[in-house]
């Protein structure tokens, strides 16, 4: 079988590989949405308040942060002022209210570490506080608040997107591969005429617009690549070369790796379809 680039039209190539880059960019896309979901998600999740009980006074919040810096799972502690109180309250639809309307906060903003499913987060942290002299309670972000359930919406609705998006172009490179069976239509009504069957010479059509389509998918595929680490580069400040292969992670490159497999399919699929058109149509005639 000869090269299935030769003869080939320039832009049917480069219209196959715009629409490999197209879905794996996108793809690509869709991961980077998927992961800053979960970054926020856990955070959301790995952030407490602690609401000092007892004792009184300003000692108890001195007392409650030592003990807490010293809790398991705890990545940090401070005191929580007015102004930063009066912000979560607009953003977990308590309203408009002043800092300096506030009484004396017996707050604590804790940030967590990753836990085991089955740790008692909260019960570890009060049990510390209790070793320390200090009865508290721990106050999560309410569920519907601060953006709660979003990031699952988000990844479903990116994972989704990207499917769909996928098939789009593979539907455009199935129609646009018909194009190149259309090319070897007088070499497919010869074969019908030796008595090859329509198997055989739609097989031929497809191999051809298959290699041209993992041609085109790998270049489109590469990049896709080449775009998102440049994106990488000059959306996150400080980002370096040498620091890429800590950030991305080997699923974050599966839609390179699907381009060119999915382009080879959607074209030999596409012109397998129309030379069995063309194999009986020259069955009928002859």
């Amino acid at each position: 079988m000869r090269n299935a680039l030769s003869g080939v039209e320039h832009a049917l190539f480069w219209l196959l590989a715009v629409a490999a880059f197209a879905a794996a960019a996108v793809g690509l896309g869709a991961r980077a949405a998927d992961r800053m979901a979960v970054a926020y998600e856990n955070q959301r999740t790995n952030y407490a308040i602690v609401r000092v009980i007892a004792p009184d006074g300003p000692e108890a919040i001195a007392a409650a942060t030592t003990a807490l810096g010293a809790a398991p799972l705890v990545t940090s502690a401070a005191p929580m002022t007015a102004g930063r109180a009066a912000e979560l309250l607009r953003q977990w639809g308590g309203g408009e209210v002043a800092a300096e309307d506030l009484p004396d906060l017996r707050l604590i903003e804790v940030e967590l570490g990753p836990a085991p499913a089955q740790v008692d987060v909260s019960g570890d942290i009060v049990a510390a506080l209790a070793q320390g002299g200090v009865t508290a309670e721990i106050i999560h972000a309410p569920e519907g608040a601060a953006g709660g359930g979003l990031a699952t919406q988000v990844r479903q609705f990116a994972l989704w997107g990207a499917i769909g998006f996928a098939l789009v172009m593979a539907l455009l490179v199935s129609l646009a591969a018909r194009t190149l069976a259309a090319r070897r239509r007088e070499m497919v009504t010869v074969m019908c005429d030796l008595g090859a069957t329509r198997g055989q010479a739609a097989g031929r059509v497809a191999d051809e617009a298959a290699i041209l389509g993992l041609y085109a998918g790998l270049v489109g595929g590469i990049l896709a690549a080449f775009a998102g680490i440049v994106v990488l580069l000059l959306a996150i400040p400080g980002t370096t070369l040498d620091a890429l292969p800590e950030m991305i992670l080997p699923i974050d490159m599966l839609p390179v790796a699907l381009a060119p497999v999915g382009a080879a399919v959607a074209a030999g699929a596409g012109a397998r379809a129309a030379a069995g058109y063309f194999h009986a149509q020259a069955a009928r005639l002859g």
